[in-house]
């Protein structure tokens, strides 16, 4: 009997912030936060907010799987101006409210960029980045 090889996916996840102010990402479920998950982005820097390992070969696990149990996230700059990403599309008349199927929606994962970094006849590595821009920080400021 031989041995047998399993695959593997391993997915790193960066938020590049393009923008002149420190972001902070908060996701929230059901109005409340958890400090656990919030992270502070620096301006003009990249950040890698999501490291894992799954089994199988495929595109893997980005940020945008991982916030699917939060029902939004709320992006604050500089501590100041904020604005609020939506797991779904709602209703809402927030007038800072990204919607899911937003070009500018950190939910969806067609607005990451996915680059495979290594792969081979098991296994596969791929990055995915989410990049805030100076017009997102503008938005957010109105």
């Amino acid at each position: 009997m031989s041995c047998r090889y399993e695959e593997s996916t391993y997915t790193k996840t960066f938020v590049t912030n393009n923008s002149s102010h420190l972001l902070e990402l908060i996701p929230y479920y059901q109005g409340m936060s958890s400090n656990v998950d919030i992270k502070n982005v620096a301006p003009n820097s990249t950040l890698e907010i999501l490291n894992n390992n799954n089994r199988g070969k495929g595109t893997g696990y980005s940020y945008a799987v991982y916030l699917i149990p939060f029902d939004s996230l709320y992006v604050v700059y500089d501590d100041t101006d904020s604005c609020v990403y939506y797991r779904e599309n709602s209703n809402g008349t927030n007038p800072k409210s990204i919607k899911y199927d937003s070009i500018r929606s950190i939910y969806n994962v067609s607005n990451y960029v996915r680059k495979i970094t290594q792969e081979d006849k098991r296994s596969i590595s791929n990055e995915y980045t989410f990049t805030f821009t100076e017009q997102d920080y503008l938005d957010a400021k109105k």
